[in-house]
């Protein structure tokens, strides 16, 4: 793969761009990202665009000309916009080739049905995009409904580092009989959270479960007060913000992982606790059936549906056999399908692809 100049159009804080531009910066490609959110990747230029904020989609298209102006002066080999309808939509504006849009989640699972205008911008980035990337293959079957016709969708995951994410040396302390289900997720309605806090109070397993949401976000003052009216208050313990690197750490504090979600594009948190060695409990909903196994890998039951979610961690939280089971099958599966190195090479591939002469 030969050295290139690549420019991102992405939110620069985010984990999985950061894990993007940090690897095709490590091979020696120079790297910038233009970002509305500033912050700082090793090795790569941040190009932060402030200023003027217009409220929704509006500032894109009033700094659209300022952003088309700065990828012409960087003169990439490549550019790439991670998020559709957000740097998409900006990628598309630019009228810059190659480029390569990756859609992530909520920008095809359901930003195209807010209004007429999300729509357009939905079918527009994908129209003009040199090639589209999905991180699962649910997403990208919904993706290609607002797809030109016979443009395809690479499939393309942001997988796990095994190395970082992999079983605990040894058991943790839990002594006690206390079974601890838990999640490492932003405290935000659509993650279902206050199904998982009714069936932990509905479990039969109640008196010994305890629960870590390690996390933060606009939900969780309502969480907290749904756990002290359910009576299961002193069981839950919120974590606040954990660093990505911490993220292993505090897998290994846990015996069952919850996703009870009830939209998600991807479930990169599940893969993770997967690659830990925990089984995992989650919503059957969008990408998550790619990620979660249900019966070999972990458990899936009705989005929203408390008792379904009460009687699967009743069934784990009773069988240590059929959680290392589970957890050794997800360990296994993850290694196949979302080892990140591998994930990685299929974007060097598209990469490369991409500058051959007609692509």
């Amino acid at each position: 793969m030969r050295a290139m100049r690549i420019v991102y159009l992405a939110d620069a804080p985010y984990i999985h761009t950061q894990r993007w531009v940090r690897h095709f910066a490590a091979l020696g490609h120079e790297t910038h990202v233009i970002s509305f959110r500033p912050a700082e990747i090793e090795r790569a230029t941040v190009h932060h665009i402030d200023g003027f904020e217009p409220i929704g989609k509006a500032r894109y298209i009033v700094h659209a000309r300022r952003i088309r102006a700065l990828i012409a002066e960087l003169r990439p080999d490549l550019l790439h916009a991670l998020h559709l309808t957000s740097y998409g939509f900006l990628a598309g504006l630019s009228g810059f080739q190659p480029s390569i849009v990756s859609v992530w989640g909520t920008d095809i699972l359901e930003a195209p049905s807010w209004t007429p205008l999300h729509a357009w911008i939905t079918r527009h980035a994908l129209r003009r995009a040199g090639a589209v990337t999905a991180t699962g293959l649910r997403l990208a079957e919904a993706t290609l409904a607002y797809m030109p016709e016979r443009k395809p969708v690479r499939v393309i995951p942001y997988g796990v580092d095994l190395e970082r994410f992999s079983p605990p040396t040894q058991p943790h302390a839990g002594g006690d009989g206390a079974v601890t289900v838990g999640a490492v997720v932003r405290l935000s309605p659509e993650k279902g959270l206050h199904v998982l806090l009714r069936a932990v109070a509905a479990s039969a397993a109640r008196g010994r479960l305890r629960v870590v949401l390690a996390g933060e976000g606009p939900e969780r003052e309502r969480l907290a007060r749904l756990a002290r009216d359910l009576g299961v208050g002193r069981q839950v313990e919120f974590r606040g913000v954990v660093a990505h690197d911490d993220v292993p750490r505090v897998l290994h504090e846990l015996d069952i992982f919850a996703m009870p979600s009830m939209a998600e594009g991807f479930g990169v948190a599940a893969v993770e606790a997967s690659a830990c060695g925990l089984p995992v409990v989650a919503s059957d909903v969008d990408g998550i059936p790619d990620v979660v196994v249900d019966g070999q890998t972990g458990v899936l039951v009705p989005a929203g549906d408390v008792g379904a979610l009460a009687a699967a961690i009743d069934r784990l939280a009773a069988d240590r056999l059929l959680r290392e089971r589970l957890g050794a099958a997800g360990r296994a599966f993850v290694a196949r399908e979302y080892d990140w190195r591998a994930n990685a090479r299929q974007m060097e591939r598209l990469y490369d692809a991409m500058l051959l002469p007609g692509a």
